[in-house]
């Protein structure tokens, strides 16, 4: 870990200096410099980007960071969804670009602290555009209500369906996430139980998909599938440290 940092410290600071006469700084105070050029769709105002990032401090630590865990990030543009140097820097861009952004902490978090980021922070982002589309419905409120109202079998058929007939909605895997935690944290533990399988199921190779199906084995008491389920999230991203802890947790308790 610590020679992942080094390296990705360094990098920045020799791309830093060696693009230095071609840093654009903006009114807001964004500055940028681009590292590959794409020829593909631009990005627009309300459409659905899909990129990777690698989120560091100024002195090249990783904070968050989508390559290695190859989880790929979505937000809807104009939708004030992610922090204003974002917004902005990714509004320039194209599928196919690849830009380092450094946002100064009046376009990142300002005097708050988030998560792991200190108050003030400058941030710095490698974005790479992967794909740019129209945004589709979510299918998280229907498969909810369905649940809710003619149960979790229904809900699973209405899915098969649904997949099957149209492409209105978004099938992604975050979706079936975001609907299991919502049931997880509602205590209908049996129906997040399913909704989470599934994901695993639709998405095998999501490091994110098992660790969450962990998460809801660990909280029936299931902890030996818990344990199988963690384990299979660390080989496909061996630098999980929440699937670590959990292991350790389950296994203290045994």
């Amino acid at each position: 870990m610590k020679k992942l940092l080094f390296i990705i410290s360094f990098w920045i600071y020799v791309i830093s200096v060696s693009a230095q006469q071609d840093t654009i700084i903006t009114e807001t105070g964004l500055k940028y410099f681009i590292l590959q050029e794409g020829e593909g769709e631009k990005v627009e105002e309300g459409k659905e980007v899909s990129l990777h990032g690698i989120g560091t401090f100024e002195n090249g630590e990783v904070f968050w960071e989508t390559r290695e865990s190859n989880s790929p990030f979505h937000f809807v543009t104009g939708t004030n969804s992610v922090i204003k140097g974002v917004e902005e820097g990714v509004g320039k861009m194209r599928v196919g670009d690849r830009w380092i952004f450094i946002l100064p902490p009046k376009l990142a978090y300002g005097d708050k602290q988030r998560g792991p980021i200190p108050p003030n922070s400058v941030l710095v982002f490698d974005y790479e555009i992967l794909d740019v589309s129209n945004p589709k419905k979510s299918i998280i409120d229907t498969l909810y209500y369905t649940i809710n109202s003619q149960g979790i079998d229904w809900a699973l058929d209405l899915y098969n369906d649904l997949k099957k007939k149209d492409d209105i909605f978004n099938y992604r895997a975050d979706q079936l996430n975001t609907l299991g935690y919502k049931l997880m944290k509602e205590k209908k533990l049996a129906a997040s139980k399913v909704v989470l399988e599934l994901n695993v199921k639709e998405y095998p190779d999501n490091f994110n998909t098992w660790d969450s199906l962990g998460e809801i084995y660990m909280k029936l008491g299931e902890n030996h599938l818990a344990i199988e389920s963690y384990e299979k999230s660390l080989e496909l991203y061996p630098k999980n440290t929440n699937a670590v802890e959990m292991i350790k947790k389950i296994k203290a308790k045994e």
